[in-house]
């Protein structure tokens, strides 16, 4: 069974509203896997410790904790990174 086409041309209008809602719709997944994320390393944080891998410079220094700000960088990034439907 052959599905009608819309004929004629689509307004211009039609094609901004629909780039500023998926734009919309991006903006939102990537806020919600940014809070997801972040919801995930509060959780570890409860039992689980995270630290800066050891290097020559900091090893007579001992352990380097890992900022929330540092992580919220992080995982700014990644989410921006990750493709649509992720």
């Amino acid at each position: 069974m052959p599905f009608a086409k819309r004929s004629g041309a689509s307004s211009q209008i039609d094609e901004k509203l629909r780039t500023k809602r998926q734009q919309i719709i991006e903006e939102e997944r990537k806020r919600v896997l940014r809070e997801s994320l972040m919801l995930l390393y509060d959780k570890l944080m409860e039992k689980y410790e995270l630290i800066h891998p050891p290097n020559d410079e900091t090893e007579t220094e001992g352990m380097q904790p890992v900022s929330r700000e540092e992580v919220e960088t992080f995982v700014t990034e990644y989410a921006n990174t990750k493709p649509l439907g992720f």
